[in-house]
């Protein structure tokens, strides 16, 4: 059996706020804008809320005691920042970046909490959002880091495909993905095989967005 990784929570997440206008103005949920490069949250800092991303990526790093920085993924639509903080009421455990224009849903800890302990349909959101993300990082161990960062690279170029104006160069890649540019190059190669993108002197020149998408739903498992 293929092994796949747990991301559906995200896209019920997304559609959750979408749809519940009402709801966030309740709670008084706010609308957070970051640039590319802005810090939305520094690990070892103190909590300041959940953040729920609506549009655009984020990278996710953590630096080790010996100060050595890893990157754990970058992410798009519908992750949740901040939550275990919230929970735990411990300081951040990672920083997370924005990589390209990002809004989020933005509310304090006291309003995460509230939401929790008054919204079911929210808190089961939550729920399957940590739990997933619990069964991904168990995943990361037994799944070769290839296919982790085949998925990484779907989920990037179809994000970045909604910036008309961006150029998406192989230098950009690879920075985005924290990966060599010849792991990059690889993966790229597959992608033209299968017809999903042209490269050609550095630039993906095309991709085929929804092909990107069917092909990011072959990891996407449900859990009921």
């Amino acid at each position: 059996m293929e092994e796949q990784f747990y991301t559906e929570y995200r896209t019920r997440i997304t559609q959750f706020m979408q749809t519940h206008p009402a709801l966030l103005e309740r709670y008084q949920i706010e609308e957070v804008y970051l640039n590319p490069q802005d810090i939305l949250l520094k690990q070892g800092t103190a909590p300041k809320g959940v953040f729920i991303l609506a549009s655009g990526l984020v990278k996710v790093t953590r630096t080790t005691a010996a100060s050595q920085l890893f990157t754990l993924g970058v992410f798009g639509p519908g992750e949740v920042e901040g939550d275990v903080e919230a929970l735990m009421h411990m300081p951040h455990f990672c920083t997370v970046q924005a990589l390209t224009p990002c809004r989020f849903h933005y509310m304090t800890s006291a309003q995460f909490l509230q939401l929790l302990a008054q919204e079911q349909e929210f808190n089961l959101l939550m729920h399957r959002s940590m739990a997933s993300k619990m069964l991904n990082t168990s995943l990361q161990s037994s799944i070769q880091n290839t296919n982790r960062l085949h998925y990484t690279l779907l989920i990037v170029l179809r994000e970045l495909s909604g910036l008309n104006e961006l150029q998406i160069s192989k230098a950009l890649l690879t920075e985005l993905l924290g990966t060599s540019q010849r792991n990059l190059n690889r993966l790229l190669a597959q992608l033209e095989q299968e017809k999903l993108v042209q490269v050609k002197n550095g630039l993906v020149m095309h991709l085929e967005r929804a092909l990107i998408q069917k092909k990011i739903e072959k990891y996407d498992f449900e859990v009921h």
